[in-house]
């Protein structure tokens, strides 16, 4: 019964931040896009901007937006219950917005390929694939300590006011194992290629390589530069909190290739 009702309320955009302004699906409506796109799924925090703008310094690539999240245009899919599975959403309308931001930049330059990575792709990424005639995938990942340090100190998280720092440490562990999960299972029924933050900081190029692109251009000096180091700044109980919970997973951190205490 909710699914059936969610179904008829979000068209109408009842349940959409108020603040936000302009239609909850956009009018402009097409089935499917032309133009190759590459998609990376991953989860928040996992170090993806980076990787994107590395991609679109050495390749003929461009963003739907300047962070390469397509979801920013389309009220609809930044609604609170993006990571919901069962959220209906009106692809149509979504393709439409997305098709007139590309017209929009080819008017001033063609791109061999557009980026995206909007992580709340990740829960349904098979459904949104199928309206795609030419896509590449690859999946990137973050370490655990590092994923959660990331998402406190970058994100807001409204749905966590007034909750002990503690829990939500521990939730945002859960969540990575969640996350982390689906990833896997994109990876080991699909078969594409896993290249996780900590082998793109030692290798930038590999991302690269798992699009199956051919660099186009030399990285500028500040691109060869590498990322500084993350300083954590999570207390020592709060890195046992989230060693604690992902080590109920082992098989898990083993696939993406992490310890524990990651």
């Amino acid at each position: 019964m909710k699914g059936a009702v969610d179904r008829l309320l979000k068209p109408l955009g009842l349940q959409a931040r108020p603040q936000d302004p302009g239609p909850y699906w956009p009018r402009r409506r097409t089935d499917r896009i032309h133009h190759p796109f590459l998609f990376l799924l991953t989860p928040p925090g996992a170090g993806s901007t980076a990787i994107a703008r590395h991609v679109a310094e050495r390749a003929d690539v461009a963003g739907l937006t300047p962070s390469f999240e397509g979801q920013r245009l389309v009220r609809g899919l930044m609604d609170v219950d993006q990571w919901c599975e069962r959220k209906f959403v009106d692809y149509e309308a979504v393709l439409g917005a997305w098709s007139a931001r590309i017209a929009e930049a080819e008017r001033s330059r063609n791109r061999a390929f557009f980026l995206e990575k909007s992580p709340p792709h990740l829960v349904r990424h098979e459904t949104l694939f199928a309206h795609f005639a030419e896509y590449r995938v690859a999946v990137s990942n973050r370490a655990p300590l590092t994923a959660v340090d990331a998402q406190l100190k970058r994100y807001h998280l409204p749905g966590y006011r007034g909750v002990p720092r503690d829990r939500v440490v521990r939730d945002l562990a859960r969540l990575w194992i969640w996350r982390s999960t689906l990833l896997r299972t994109a990876i080991e029924r699909h078969g594409y290629p896993l290249v996780t933050y900590e082998r793109f900081r030692r290798d930038p190029d590999a991302i690269l390589s798992a699009f199956g692109l051919e660099t186009g251009r030399a990285p500028t000096e500040a691109a060869e530069d590498e990322a500084p180091a993350q300083v954590l700044m999570l207390s020592t109980g709060e890195r046992r909190i989230v060693a604690e919970t992902v080590a109920e997973v082992p098989d898990l951190l083993a696939f993406f290739g992490y310890a524990g205490e990651d």
